[in-house]
């Protein structure tokens, strides 16, 4: 099967983000259960790679000529990261179609304001309406797609659009030994609807205060095309001339998850808002699967596998006591945190683990089948070649 996926994957010596993540951690979990996969890449993002493998390149794309790279490939199955592709197949009507939906697009559109929103809808009903099969990356994501894939012609009434949680390779890296003094960890890329700002205001007075600690920053703009960046940057650019803050920026893959080993606790507690609540978060899982600890919000579904696993602390992204209480116990109970790390991993080889996780997907492109054409609600068609679609395609490529 071929996987089109318009972010960088983690290999290349480039940075990656959590889309490319997604389609890679789903590629490799296709490659345990037993199928073979080409990943495909626009041209200008494999531009990037230093040194791409053969494969990237005899497989990458220029945009609104995919289906001249997918008859190339001539695959058994088409597997999209993201809804939007599907709106550029216009000749491989007779390969089976699964698109993942990783996360609530149109919401995340309200905050970037990059694409038209009186002209999305209509296009993510018609891309839905080519889909065979879906996927998306947790429960209560599903029950946000269901009403989508409805109005687009999918028969809700059977079971539709498994949950694919976020997972990694069962085979976590060790961990190294605890450092002298905590070492707080963030990272990920700028998006205008995350906003750490408090969390991160107490970490800096935390290790002020105790005259010990680090901050170690991997985070910034996103590594291949302009996107709205939000209010971290404006938080970040604050604490850059702090003596122990380390601002590494966005790094390779291998470098962060090297570097991460090293560190105490993972902090990613965000300001609460609809996109959080919808997310499954990339950036959360590599943490963990490093064996950080995680420091994260109440209110999101893996909120509950690291409070069922002990593998960190949920709280209100307010709660300013709260807070200060789990940052004194980074620091005064080492112990603590070393039972914390090994349950972080074991949660992922138990529960988020990409051998086991991707079985609904595997399954399809096992047995790969045409969905019988639905009804949609909304029959307005866009065509791919529209000016205001390119336009869009260009800005979040």
């Amino acid at each position: 099967m071929q996987i089109i996926c318009g972010q960088p994957l983690p290999f290349g010596g480039v940075p990656t983000t959590g889309a490319g993540l997604r389609a890679w951690s789903l590629g490799e979990g296709l490659k345990a259960q037993g199928c073979d996969v080409v990943y495909s890449l626009p041209m200008d993002v494999v531009a990037h790679i230093p040194e791409p493998p053969a494969e990237i390149t005899d497989a990458a794309f220029d945009y609104h000529e995919l289906d001249r790279a997918i008859e190339k490939q001539a695959p058994s199955v088409i597997v999209l990261q993201g809804w939007t592709w599907a709106n550029l197949l216009t000749e491989s009507e007779d390969i089976p179609v699964a698109v993942d939906l990783t996360g609530p697009y149109l919401i995340e559109s309200l905050y970037s304001q990059v694409e038209d929103q009186q002209m999305m809808p209509f296009l993510k009903l018609q891309a839905l309406g080519k889909a065979d099969y879906t996927t998306c990356a947790g429960e209560v994501q599903r029950h946000y797609f269901l009403p989508w894939l409805h109005m687009s012609g999918h028969d809700v009434k059977n079971d539709v659009c498994p949950a694919i949680p976020m997972s990694l390779d069962p085979d976590t890296p060790e961990p190294l030994e605890s450092p002298e003094e905590p070492v707080f960890v963030y990272g990920g890329i700028f998006l205008p609807w995350q906003d750490p700002t408090l969390v991160l205001k107490r970490v800096i007075q935390k290790i002020d205060e105790r005259q010990s600690g680090r901050l170690l920053v991997f985070a910034g703009p996103h590594p291949t095309f302009p996107f709205p960046t939000g209010t971290t940057p404006e938080i970040i650019e604050t604490l850059r001339s702090h003596p122990r803050v380390e601002f590494a920026g966005v790094v390779p893959f291998e470098d962060l998850t090297r570097r991460s080993k090293s560190g105490s606790i993972f902090i990613d507690l965000m300001a609460r808002n609809v996109e959080r609540e919808l997310a499954f978060t990339t950036r959360t899982v590599v943490a963990l699967w490093c064996g950080l600890p995680v420091l994260y919000n109440d209110y999101s579904e893996l909120s509950a596998y690291i409070a069922d696993y002990d593998a960190g602390w949920t709280t209100d992204p307010g709660n300013t006591d709260d807070i200060d209480r789990i940052l004194n116990t980074v620091f005064d109970k080492p112990d603590d945190m070393q039972q914390k790390s090994r349950n972080a991993q074991r949660m992922i080889r138990e529960k988020l683990n990409w051998t086991t996780t991707v079985a609904p997907l595997a399954e399809f492109c096992h047995n790969p089948f045409k969905r019988p054409a639905g009804n949609r609600l909304l029959n307005q068609t866009i065509s791919p070649l529209d000016d205001r679609f390119c336009r869009m395609l260009i800005k979040m490529k």
